[in-house]
């Protein structure tokens, strides 16, 4: 009976050693493998969700760029134009003013050439000396005082334009 029991005890080693030795080599050739390649899928899955990320990001980015761009641009072309109109306008404004001037010297030597006539009972020749006709047109030559006072206001007026412009585009 030792010598059955001493088999039987052999026999349930060599059982038990390959059952562990089948674990072991379940573990090692089957549960490893396919766990690694479950990581390695899981590892690739979250790199291109990664890159995924990062792509609409960086798309993203750009777009807001652009549209930023767009509306820089657009902003831009806008403090043009109303520089343009503000100059125009200043420039229009001082050429008014200047053709009004011209206008009222012209019609104040008139006036005074009719009253130098018809008041001091003095010569035609003198009233003509004295109160020579004036250009009326738009383009005349006006006194040096008045010329520089509306060319300065119009560098005003430029100048306002051209802040306006510099405060737009900031």
């Amino acid at each position: 009976m030792a010598a059955s029991i001493n088999a039987l005890l052999k026999l349930s080693i060599i059982a038990s050693l390959l059952i562990g030795s089948c674990g072991v080599a379940y573990y090692y050739a089957i549960y490893l493998p396919r766990r690694d390649v479950q990581l390695d899928e899981e590892r690739a899955q979250e790199k291109a969700r990664i890159a995924a990320e990062k792509r609409v990001r960086q798309e993203r980015l750009a777009a807001e760029q652009k549209e930023s761009e767009r509306r820089q641009a657009v902003a831009k072309a806008g403090a043009e134009t109303r520089y343009q109109t503000c100059v125009k306008s200043a420039t229009a404004s001082h050429d008014t003013s200047w053709a009004d001037e011209c206008k009222h010297l012209a019609e104040k030597a008139k006036a005074d050439h009719e009253e130098c006539l018809a008041k001091s009972k003095l010569s035609r020749g003198y009233c003509d000396a004295a109160y020579r006709n004036r250009d009326g047109s738009p383009n005349c030559t006006l006194p040096q005082k008045v010329a520089t006072d509306l060319d300065g206001d119009l560098n005003t007026a430029r100048n306002r334009c051209q802040r306006e412009r510099k405060a737009a585009l900031q």
